[in-house]
């Protein structure tokens, strides 16, 4: 698989390996590991964060177009597969 990018693209791509290793984790991840933390069971942890996540995503690539995300859902999500 080859991609190209423009300028603008590279350049979000490098911004966002800098601020993903600053930043951490989102939210719905976060809230997965406290709630395995407290005792919840994995299985159900682990289907609150899949809508979280969801949610998430629709909410960063459609609602704020973050640009890290946009690139994100642009080079790996077919459009068969979209959620929102």
């Amino acid at each position: 698989m080859e991609f190209k990018f423009t300028n603008k693209e590279m350049s979000i791509l490098k911004q966002a390996l800098a601020d993903f290793i600053e930043i951490g984790i989102s939210a719905p991840q976060e809230a997965y590991l406290l709630n395995i933390d407290k005792g919840m069971d994995p299985k159900d942890a682990d289907k609150i964060y899949k809508k979280e996540n969801i949610e998430h995503w629709k909410y960063m690539v459609v609602e704020k177009k973050d640009p890290v995300y946009v690139l994100y859902d642009k080079l790996f999500t077919s459009p068969a597969s979209k959620d929102f």
